[in-house]
């Protein structure tokens, strides 16, 4: 959900408008709110202690619907399921990934560039290098404001900005002006989500402890794998590595979706030890930790404008959003390319963006005679205004219209979901539980304004 307006501008400009960047306002100047920041950018709170927009609040409460999706109310018919082990990454309905090994962010980011679909005539908060594609022109961020692998970041952000415009409610959230979030809250964050350990039966017969984080969820997409090839409705599927687990906010913590879905890429990059692995040891970083990450990658030059637009965010619910996302992972050493979509001409936006993700999926994929392809790719970050989602998959169906499959920071897995975590099952309605996953022509076409990691 971060840096992207919910509320248009009286000015008009595109949600994801670069501004122009420079060092000689004075601080008084940058941290003071700008006249339109306080346009009137209706926030409902909702009972699950979220804070969401007033266009997203019909969709939200649809969501917490399917989120309560039961094992019963799916009228699941399970012959000779069994309620076994949790697999280990859900590598049994999983298991081949068609025969490709982990492929690093990096790597899958490289792979595919030359043959993504375009994204428009934009101009994001990142800058970087426009290149033509046979949709059009391409615009990518590998390296915007510096990288791990620059060997003259002080140089990069001496010629970036002329400008600085300090970002208020409608990128930031109710929380832009904020300096540190109420002290209950951080003692919530600190704690973290419950850890269990459980003794459970591994593959060789030996007994293994696994720890179980109440807010992160293993083994989703290896049962959004099978529930696609039960869709009778669907052509193709394609999928990312099983490995990525589905990390969810706790309650009533607020807007922190953006950090929820680093995490889950984080998720992706621990367990398959893919680039930049090993500085990321342990569990999956906290909220307060990423933010660390974050002002520490400023501090590199990377995407460091970020301090500026948003007055810093250690200790903060300021939201944050896919430059943020980029400046982290670059310098941790892990190789990433952003793009935006906002070109209003034909097709529309949200088409480009399902083409860029297809072609993203298929660039992974060897075989294409299976009806559900799965890749060794890493996850998508996908914002668009107002809110942020990994996707983990694509869809086609047989109508033609297609889907894109994404975990959703803001919803746990529902029951249905959970009891069906490795195990080998089949399902009377496999579409009532994958609806929570999906977001299709419906949902997206709200939007005019889209930003990916890869």
């Amino acid at each position: 959900m971060h840096h992207v307006e919910v509320c248009h501008p009286e000015t008009g400009e595109s949600p994801f408008s670069a501004k122009e960047y420079g060092r000689e306002e004075s601080a008084s100047a940058m941290d003071a709110p700008a006249k339109d920041d306080y346009l009137d950018c209706e926030y409902i709170p909702c009972e699950c202690g979220e804070i969401v927009t007033l266009a997203e609040f019909p969709t939200h409460m649809e969501l917490h619907k399917a989120e309560g999706m039961t094992f019963d109310s799916d009228a699941l018919n399970v012959p000779g399921v069994r309620d076994g082990p949790v697999l280990d990454g859900g590598e049994a309905p999983f298991a081949a990934v068609n025969g490709l090994p982990p492929v690093s962010l990096s790597i899958a980011l490289h792979g595919s560039s030359s043959i993504l679909a375009p994204s428009s005539v934009m101009k994001p908060r990142s800058r970087g290098t426009n290149y033509k594609s046979q949709y059009g022109t391409q615009h990518c961020y590998e390296q915007p404001l510096g990288s791990p692998q620059s060997t003259s970041r002080n140089k990069i952000g001496q010629a970036r900005h002329k400008s600085v415009r300090r970002l208020g409610k409608a990128e930031l959230g109710p929380h832009a002006y904020e300096e540190r979030m109420p002290a209950s809250l951080r003692k919530q964050l600190e704690r973290g989500a419950k850890v269990t350990f459980v003794n459970q039966i591994g593959p060789a017969g030996q007994l293994m402890r696994v720890e179980t984080v109440a807010n992160e969820t293993h083994g989703v997409v290896p049962v959004l794998s099978q529930l696609c090839e039960q869709d009778r409705y669907l052509s193709n599927v394609f999928l990312c590595h099983p490995e990525v687990q589905h990390v969810v906010k706790m309650s009533k913590e607020g807007g922190f979706c953006g950090y929820r879905n680093i995490q889950m890429m984080i998720s992706f990059i621990q367990a398959t030890g893919s680039q930049g692995h090993e500085n990321l040891p342990g569990r999956i970083p906290s909220i307060f930790q990423l933010q660390d990450l974050i002002e520490g990658a400023w501090d590199q030059g990377i995407n460091s404008s970020g301090r500026i637009e948003t007055g810093g965010i250690r200790g903060t619910r300021k939201y944050i959003g896919t430059p943020e996302a980029q400046a982290l992972l670059l310098s941790l050493g892990i190789g990433c390319e952003a793009s935006a979509f906002n070109n209003l001409d034909s097709p529309p936006v949200y088409q480009q963006v399902l083409q860029a993700v297809e072609q993203y999926f298929m660039s992974g994929v060897t075989n294409f005679s299976q009806k559900v392809c799965r890749t060794s790719l890493p996850p998508i970050y996908f914002q668009h205004p107002g809110h942020s989602l990994t996707i983990v998959g694509f869809e086609r169906r047989k109508s033609g219209s297609c889907n894109l499959l994404v975990l959703d920071p803001m919803f746990k897995p529902s029951p249905g979901i959970c009891r069906l975590i490795g195990a080998k099952f089949r399902a009377a309605t496999p579409e009532k539980l994958l609806k929570a996953y999906r977001r299709g022509d419906a949902y997206l076409s709200k939007y005019n304004s889209f930003e990916i990691l890869k």
